[in-house]
């Protein structure tokens, strides 16, 4: 989904940013070929199918087959506020907040799979359109799938809408019939994970109006149609719903959660733990390869206690917190309570799942996922450092969130990768980290390719497994991609080992650097440059054999396009200086 909705509740304070044009104009970047070592994931490089809301369906939703094969991607999920409601069997999903509560036909329509039959009484598409569709545009693109999962309890019974109001976002809610309003239980039916034997074997045809959707029946349709994930076509992963934080009706100061309807109360922490576990023991049981990703909340304070709100005085959390809000939780009975910045339920998410695993006898979450959208992004000036929370321990930013006295980071960086690495490491060893959802804006503005690049090289280096940015891979936000997929135009890529890369001032330039395991006489440099000035770089590399010349492709203010730029001609001692342009990206290959 789009930033936190609580966001617009909290108070927003205007706290001095490291970002200065009184900074020195220069900046040195120190590489070790032979240091800190790791294999990039490319799942990193992946996209949000369906996530940019203009209308457009099916893979136009994101400029075209043709825009999709020039970004070289790698990984697709198909996620998102409305697959929490995505009722397979009739491909019928529920809006929430984000369109007036409305249920209607907004994913499978999305994906591509048509427009919904008003004739034929509930089955308004074939059972499991949208994630047909979804699937084989995947095995086109060859692209790793991740798909969502619903868990919150109810799913959208039909489309009907009987007193829609007279606007929704500047559109009317489409009627298939007269009928009672969506707010009536008689809208909705109910999830079951594991089809009774009462109720008869899995099908590809089920029942339509039983009042019951087996989501064990919608996995083996997958199956049934591409495979497991073993296979060359199966479905690689699922996740266990998405953004569980938001899915409430909040009390009327705090603002509107996304699904008020479908999810009339408070989470609290047990009840999203078991819907989670219950939901991967039915995956695993299905598909014992399939990956499981969870819990993909909202954002940091998803990760800090499912959910808080601050309401001037104190941070409220879930009704049962005060029950898991202790050690070793906290700081791993270290005393340090910035261990994890305060990320308590991501430790809480992470035992619990490891505990529940061990009496399983295998593994039920191979994936922890959570979702960021900046607090601080909305102009240039703070875009063009707005990535540095998922990393830079020396980033604070001008955010409600760092805010000292509200409880948080108390004026501390976020590290929100670093720290859950740590999560990770203490509570349940081997699970790996995805960004499920991100987006830092600009799709018009040359910070949007800063911010994009600066995260997948974050992510590259930090070890990330899956990321998938939720919007538009279009203008600036594709050039961040490209010049790590496809930088000269002809598929070339960013190679998959990452290596040690330093700046001397990240508030002025960042560096990230990778080689490749086929060739490894080649050094692949991509440096940013976050200021509205040129930024003179000192570059210094350690190798056991030096390079002689440098190649340069860049993006900058004047184009959303990767163009050619002046390489160096003569690499001397392994050292070479080059002035990045003001707001730009560079992508170096030496050889």
């Amino acid at each position: 989904m789009r930033p936190s909705t609580i966001a617009k509740v909290l108070a927003i304070c205007s706290i001095s940013g490291e970002f200065s044009l009184s900074l020195a104009q220069s900046v040195t970047f120190s590489i070790d070929t032979q240091s800190q070592r790791k294999t990039i994931s490319p799942l990193i490089y992946g996209y949000n199918a369906y996530a940019d809301g203009t209308g457009r369906t099916g893979l136009e939703n994101q400029g075209g087959l043709a825009n999709l094969q020039a970004l070289n991607l790698a990984s697709r999920r198909l996620g998102g506020n409305n697959m929490t409601s995505y009722n397979w069997e009739n491909g019928v999903s529920n809006s929430g907040m984000d369109w007036c509560n409305s249920s209607n036909a907004g994913v499978t329509y999305a994906t591509g799979a048509g427009a919904p039959n008003n004739n034929a009484g509930l089955a308004y598409y074939a059972p499991g359109a949208a994630i047909k569709t979804f699937q084989s545009q995947s095995i086109t693109l060859g692209t790793y799938s991740l798909v969502q999962l619903p868990a919150a309890g109810k799913l959208p019974k039909d489309i009907v809408n009987l007193n829609p109001p007279g606007f929704c976002n500047g559109y009317q809610l489409w009627q298939s019939a007269p009928g009672a309003s969506n707010v009536d239980l008689d809208r909705w039916v109910t999830i079951v994970n594991d089809k009774p034997a009462s109720a008869g074997p899995l099908t590809l045809t089920p029942v339509i109006g039983d009042g019951a959707v087996y989501i064990d029946e919608e996995i083996n349709f997958l199956i049934k149609n591409f495979g497991t994930a073993g296979a060359a076509k199966g479905v690689k992963a699922y996740e266990l719903d998405n953004e569980p934080d938001l899915w409430h009706l909040w009390p009327s100061q705090y603002g509107n959660g996304t699904h008020p309807l479908l999810y009339p109360t408070m989470t609290t922490v047990a009840d999203v733990l078991q819907k989670n576990l219950s939901l991967a023991t039915t995956v695993k049981r299905m598909d014992a390869k399939a990956e499981t990703y969870g819990p993909a909340v909202s954002g940091y304070l998803g990760l800090f206690s499912l959910w808080a709100v601050w309401d001037g005085a104190q941070s409220r959390q879930p009704a049962d917190w005060n029950s898991y809000n202790v050690e070793p939780y906290l700081t791993n009975k270290t005393g340090d309570r910035y261990r994890y910045n305060g990320m308590t339920f991501a430790n809480v998410y992470l035992d619990k799942m490891h505990k529940a695993s061990t009496t399983a006898g295998r593994r039920l979450l191979d994936t922890l996922s959570f979702h960021y959208y900046p607090q601080a992004a909305s102009t240039p000036t703070d875009r063009a450092q707005a990535s540095r929370s998922l990393w830079d321990a020396n980033y604070v930013e001008p955010s409600w969130i760092t805010q000292p006295g509200y409880g948080f980071t108390d004026g501390r960086g976020l590290q929100l990768i670093p720290k859950l690495k740590q999560s990770v490491a203490d509570f349940y060893p081997g699970t790996k980290l995805a960004v499920t959802e991100y987006d830092f804006g600009g799709k018009t503005d040359v910070t949007g390719a800063i911010a994009q690049a600066d995260a997948l090289g974050a992510f590259g280096q930090q070890g990330v497994y899956m990321a998938s940015y939720f919007g538009d891979v279009e203008g600036y936000i594709a050039a961040g991609f490209k010049l790590y997929r496809n930088y000269d135009g002809n598929k070339s890529v960013y190679p998959e080992v990452s290596v040690k890369a330093v700046s001397t001032n990240d508030g002025n330039g960042t560096v990230y650097a990778a080689v490749s395991a086929k060739d490894p006489a080649t050094l692949h440099l991509i440096a940013i440059n976050r200021l509205s000035t040129p930024l003179s770089s000192s570059i210094q590399i350690k190798n056991p054999t030096a390079f002689k010349t440098a190649q340069a492709w860049g993006v900058d203010g004047s184009s959303q396009n990767i163009t050619p730029r002046s390489g160096v001609a003569s690499v001397v001692n392994n050292t070479f200086s080059y002035t990045l342009p003001a707001l730009s990206v560079m992508h170096f290959v030496l050889k």
